[in-house]
């Protein structure tokens, strides 16, 4: 296999390629068809995602391509002990470290290629111009041999001539897993899929049915006041943790955060009944209550911050409404509108889980009715129902 050959397919993958572990993969196969010796190959790029700020993909000769995700908050100074930082800090652009040099280098990262008896190491630095995507700054690659004198000069040549396509395949490959990234970060991952399947005009979507969650936060505003704002992010992020990690364990989708609480839908279709979907939102409500109990026994010298939830089903609008420069995919209709009205009623009915009478008759719970009671906006007055438990719920807040 050629040259050509090779970047023939290179170029092929940064078309139509899912991912950069597959790329990697297979590079390193035709790499190694065309005779050169390579024991290890790795790119890393920088990620847009709110959970890691790296991904590293490495291949070796005994296990293949794999990846591994580097969270932000796993350590931070590795990077600066590596290869790459010496070759920013002295502005290069290439490096080659061989036999003595990298055995008595005192980067990390060479502490695995010396055991397996690594003899050469070629490091490539590719920078991304793209103002726009500040983040995606460039690509760091290195190929790494255990022949005896290492790769030779026409296997260097070889590799820095497909250095570039190679990079650029893989920023193709980065900037889609990116925008999916950002998409499922602020709008979900069921509403990304359908902004990435073309519905992106103002009034795009389509009517269903779904069961509503309205959670919020009783109390917030007050600690708004006297807390510090860093501190106060970081109660607000666990608090609204833990009502999201219940509501997406369950089948449900966080369209909004609203301040200190969200909205959120159980879709139903082929695969979800009603009556699926509205016991899948309770037992998410009841965990959302038992998880944010938990955040304030973490908090237990400030102020408690209990939970509200109201559960409602209706047929909603689902799709992009907004200005023409600035959309949002969410739910509209009365139903949204009654769910929040309902939330609203916790504090007077002393409730932290409502169930309209849609849920209470489909979810399977025991429940009890709480009277008819009007809702701000809604003509007739509406049943309103809690769930029928020895312990009371609204003192999980």
């Amino acid at each position: 296999m050629d040259h050509a050959e090779i970047t023939a397919w290179i170029v092929e993958q940064g078309l139509t390629g899912a991912g950069i572990r597959d790329l990697l993969d297979g590079f390193a196969q035709r790499v190694i068809a065309a005779g050169v010796p390579l024991l290890r190959a790795y790119i890393a790029l920088p990620t847009v995602n709110p959970n890691f700020r790296v991904a590293n993909h490495t291949w070796t000769r005994s296990a293949g391509a794999a990846v591994e995700w580097i969270l932000h908050e796993e350590e931070p100074g590795t990077f600066d002990r590596s290869p790459f930082a010496y070759m920013l800090a002295n502005g290069l652009r290439c490096s080659r470290w061989r036999d003595d040099a990298l055995k008595s280098a005192s980067f990390p990262a060479f502490a695995t290629l010396k055991t397996q008896g690594a003899t050469d190491y070629i490091a490539h630095l590719v920078r991304f111009e793209r103002a726009q995507a500040p983040a995606l700054t460039g690509a760091a690659l290195s190929f790494a041999t255990d022949q005896a004198g290492g790769f030779r000069t026409e296997h260097v040549a070889l590799l820095a001539s497909l250095v570039p396509p190679l990079s650029l395949a893989a920023y193709r490959i980065a900037l889609l897993d990116l925008t999916i990234s950002v998409l499922d970060a602020y709008v979900g991952p069921h509403a990304g899929r359908h902004v990435l399947g073309g519905e992106m005009r103002r009034g795009s979507g389509q009517t269903i049915e779904t069961v509503l969650l309205v959670a919020d936060l009783r109390g917030f505003t007050p600690l708004a006041d006297i807390a510090k704002s860093g501190e106060l992010i970081q109660r607000l992020g666990e608090h609204l943790e833990a009502m999201a990690g219940p509501i997406e364990a369950h089948s449900g989708e966080i369209l909004n955060f609203l301040g200190d609480g969200l909205l959120a839908i159980v879709p139903i279709g082929a695969d979800m009944t009603l009556e699926r979907a509205a016991a899948s939102a309770v037992e998410a409500a009841r965990a959302a209550l038992a998880a944010n109990s938990k955040v304030n026994e973490l908090h237990s010298g400030e102020q408690s911050l209990a939970l509200d939830v109201a559960l409602h089903y209706g047929t909603v609008f689902y799709g992009n409404i907004g200005s023409r420069t600035r959309l949002d995919f969410t739910v509209i209709g009365p139903a949204v509108n009654e769910a929040s009205r309902m939330e609203a009623l916790c504090t007077s009915l002393g409730e932290s889980l409502l169930l309209s009478e849609p849920i209470a008759k489909a979810c399977g719970w025991p429940v009890r009715s709480l009277g008819r009671h009007h809702l701000r906006g809604v003509e007739d007055e509406r049943e309103l129902f809690g769930i029928a438990e020895d312990f009371n719920t609204s003192e999980m807040g």
